[in-house]
Order: C-alpha cells, then structure tokens, then sequence
C-alpha cells in the first residue's frame, strides 16, 4: 500500500515524493555539469589551433574566415592538403568570428548533449545513475581539456562524437524496434547518415564496424524485414559508407599518412592502457551484470563456467548485445589505427563512447536489480557524485595535467 504523508496540511503520496526527489536530483546533476563545462570553457585559453584556424588556410592568416565563400575556400585547402575533416573545420572558423559566449554555451549544450544520448541508446532514457556514471567516466579519462574545452578540440572530438552517438542511437532503435517511421524521419536518417561518416575518420571507423556488426549478426532478422525498411537501412549504410569514404580517403589524409610509419605497430595499444582505470570498470561492470543476471539459476544448479553449451541457455542476451554491437566494433575499429601510426589520445574519444554506451547501461541495470535499497542507493549516488565533481572541481582544472597538456 503506498502510504501517505501530511505535509503543511496536505497529502502526499511516498510514491509521488520518491518521483519528486528523483526529478530534483536528475535536474541538479544536469544544472552541475552545465555550469561545470560552461566555466570551464569560459575560462581556458585559446590553443595555436583555435587561434590559426580562425584564419582562412593557405591566406598565409591574412584573411579571416567570416563569410561562406572564406568558409568553402578554407574546407578545400583543408580536404586537399590536411584532413578529410572539413566540417568541424569550417564551424571552427566560423564559431571564432563570433563572440566566445556564443561557443561557450553551444559547447555546454553539445557536452550535455553527448552525455544524454550515450545514456540513451540501450537504457531509452536518460536516469540520475546514467548521466552521473558517464560524466564520471570522462572526468577520468585522457586529456579532458582538449576534447572539450579547446575550441578546436571540441569540434574535431567532442561535436563529431555527438554526431556519432546521436547516429547510433537512431540506427540501432530504428533497427531493433518494430514501429515504422515517416517519409520525413527516414529522409533525415538517411542525410544524417551521410554528414555522420564525413565528420571524421574515427567516427568513420567506428560508426563503419558497428553497422557492420549490426546487420552481420542480425543477417535474419534483416531479410524478415518489410521491403521498406530494407531499403531504408540499405540507404543508410550506403549513405554512410559514402561519407567515410569521403573522410578517410581526402587527398589531404592521403598526403599526411605519407609523412608517418604506416606499418603495423602496437603502439596504438597506449590509449588502451593509460585509459586503463576507466575501462577496467567496465569489464567489471560487465562481469557484474551477467552474474546478476543469472545469479537466480546459479543458485540453483550447478553450473560449469567452463563449458559454453551450460552457458548458452541462461539469460546473457545484456552482454551479448552489449559486446556484438558495442565493444567488438569498438576493437575492430582500433584496427586501422595499428598500421596509420598516429593515434593521439583526443582522437580515442570515438571508442570510448562506445564503451561508454555499455558502462551506462550496466550502471543502470545493476542499479536497479538493487533498488529495494533505495537507501543505501541514495546514499552511494551521493558519495560518487561528490567524488566526480571533487575531481572535476574548478582547483583541479587548474592543476591536474588529464586535464591540460599545452
């Protein structure tokens, strides 16, 4: 029976106080990281990036680019002689001639952004648990002010990310769920396809593997598809293709592989093990979550770890899906990055938001198998949001070099 409170004369329901509470923590910790990044990029300094960006390339920075024909000039020089990265680019050039307030809160919102969406693709919506344990995840991970504070990291990393898990997160409902969706919402899925696998090269590679994946390990469920929706993804992943295509292979790409050792080397390893700390949480989350989820029948009978087929008919169906769609293409995408020989830890942030997209989920579930104690629950959110933002606070940014490597 859901008991009742009087409070100054009126009636509340418990279950409406818990909901009430849950609303006030969830927008707290929204208004917390808003002002967070807004301060933080209202307080860092431009990089030589930012400030020769500002300039239309190969004007020898006479001229700056502040109108759509500089925008275009400067989005060929780049693509012919740099980087495939014309999009995030020409926005830097453009978001530079504009007062820094304008960037400032566009960032905010773009981070939030990201954040949101990540928490968004398994669990379908965005919880309290959820946004804390991936803002906690990027607060330990590598070179933080550089994805998301410097104006030309943020657009390179954080701005193609957002357009990456935005796109995934579209694709993989569209895919798994049986509703159909209008002409329109098809057509922007569809475009979108496009400017998500033009953004940047490893938001190609990883956005390429994980609908590799999608449609390899779901082969049947695909040809059980009506004739429209077959066409539509189709188109999307041609869509997409096209404009990794576009990305990776830009003469300006081209030119710059030249310049460095493309044999294979382990090097490409070192993001995986200076990020060791946050990703060893999610394997342990993982771990944490298939125990739960068959801890019932392990109790109940006598199962052998050891042999696949005693495995196989419990409930795995959350890891499964979290490592087919999630975390193999996360590897399989780190591939090319082997035999290219330049993989700086700003540009791991596309791979980590893959396994970000699992971390969230896992935090989630594990929260809920556990929320009959709504106390204790309260208790930890508590302590771990105090933790991240102890972390994350303003004296840190200051001094901690994860944070700023100039």
């Amino acid at each position: 029976m859901d008991k009742e409170f009087n409070i100054f004369g009126v009636k509340i329901k418990k279950s409406n106080i818990s909901i009430f509470i849950k609303v006030c923590s969830k927008m707290g910790l929204i208004i917390l990281i808003l002002g967070s990044i807004f301060l933080l990029n209202h307080s860092v300094l431009l990089s030589p990036d930012d400030y020769n960006y500002t300039y239309v390339q190969g004007s020898n920075m006479t001229q700056k680019v502040d109108s759509i024909q500089n925008c275009i000039q400067t989005g060929k020089f780049f693509y012919n002689n740099w980087t495939g990265r014309v999009l995030p680019h020409v926005l830097i050039g453009i978001f530079r001639n504009m007062p820094p307030i304008v960037y400032e809160i566009a960032n905010t919102l773009v981070f939030l952004t990201f954040i949101i969406f990540i928490t968004k693709v398994l669990n379908k919506k965005s919880t309290f648990l959820g946004i804390l344990s991936v803002f906690g995840y990027l607060s330990f991970s590598m070179m933080f002010g550089e994805k998301f504070a410097w104006i030309s990291g943020s657009f390179n990393y954080l701005w193609s990310c957002t357009t990456l898990v935005i796109f995934i997160y579209l694709v993989y409902n569209y895919f798994t769920d049986e509703k159909n969706l209008n002409i329109l919402y098809k057509m922007f899925l569809i475009l979108f396809s496009f400017i998500a696998g033009f953004m940047h090269e490893n938001v190609a590679f990883v956005g390429g593997a994980f609908l590799v994946c999608l449609f390899l390990f779901n082969i049947k469920k695909f040809f059980k598809f009506e004739n429209k929706k077959k066409i539509t993804l189709i188109l999307i992943f041609i869509m997409f293709c096209l404009g990794a295509f576009a990305t990776i292979f830009a003469p300006g790409n081209t030119n710059r592989v030249e310049d460095v050792n493309s044999t294979f080397s382990w090097l490409f390893l070192k993001n995986y093990i200076d990020n060791k700390a946050v990703l060893i949480a999610v394997i342990i989350s993982i771990i944490t979550v298939f125990i739960l989820n068959n801890l019932e029948n392990i109790k109940t009978e006598k199962v052998n770890f050891f042999k696949f087929s005693n495995i196989k008919n419990h409930n795995t169906e959350i890891v499964k899906e979290e490592f087919l769609y999630f975390i193999l293409p996360a590897i399989i995408a780190t591939i090319p990055m082997a035999y290219i020989g330049y993989f700086p830890p700003r540009a791991f942030l596309a791979y980590e938001t893959m396994f970000m997209i699992v971390f969230s989920k896992n935090v989630c579930f594990i929260a809920k198998y556990f929320e009959k104690y709504e106390k204790s629950l309260a208790i930890i959110s508590i302590l771990l949001t105090l933790f991240v933002f102890g972390k994350f606070s303003p004296s840190t940014l200051r001094t901690n070099k994860l944070y700023y490597s100039i």
